[in-house]
């Protein structure tokens, strides 16, 4: 089954959803959900999270955005960072995510299987029906990637070696050092 069709079935049972919701007295909404917000659903199948392992981890200590330090008092670090990472940009302002969260989290929801039913469902019950915007975590990413290259380098690699392997300019490789020798200290693991 495509992609396409997977979401016309989870957009038929959000239908269903709401249908019975509304059946069952519950208020429903004044206005229907933009498109943007139905075509969100489909989220990028990503097998490996390193942002987030790398935020439960050495990362501990780098600050996160506001809006995903709120979700992480529910959640977890690593799982608001999952979210972050699991989900695609969309709309004019590429540097931002928007996530719908449904009211009832259903098993099969994707993201009930990016970061558990369990989790899925505490973050369903403190954000029911909204559209979170999630930041893209610039600092971390930035944290990360400055820990990459210091580890690199700490095996031996000099910057273009680096530079080849990250896929940035010597200049960048330079600075990224740079960040690095400042979050060394900063970058340990969780105690």
């Amino acid at each position: 089954m495509g992609a396409l069709e997977e979401l016309k079935a989870e957009n038929q049972q959000l239908r269903k959803l709401l249908n019975q919701a509304q059946r069952a007295g519950r208020a429903v909404p004044s206005r229907p959900a933009p498109a943007d917000v139905a075509q969100q659903l489909e989220l990028p199948d990503v097998v490996r999270y390193p942002l987030a392992e790398f935020a439960a981890g050495r990362g501990h200590r780098v600050p996160l955005p506001e809006s995903v330090e709120e979700i992480a008092e529910v959640i977890g670090r690593e799982n608001a960072v999952r979210l972050v990472e699991g989900t695609r940009p969309r709309g004019r302002r590429r540097w931002r995510r928007q996530l719908y969260v449904p009211a009832e989290m259903p098993e099969g929801h994707r993201i009930a299987t990016l970061i558990g039913l369990e989790d899925a469902t505490k973050l369903s019950f403190s954000h029911a029906n909204c559209i979170l915007e999630l930041p893209s975590c610039h600092g971390l990413r930035k944290a990360y990637l400055a820990d990459y290259v210091m580890r690199l380098q700490d095996q031996g690699a000099d910057e273009a070696e680096i530079a080849r392997e990250i896929g940035v300019e010597k200049k960048t490789v330079a600075s990224l050092v740079d960040e690095g020798e400042y979050w060394r200290p900063r970058l340990q693991a969780p105690e």
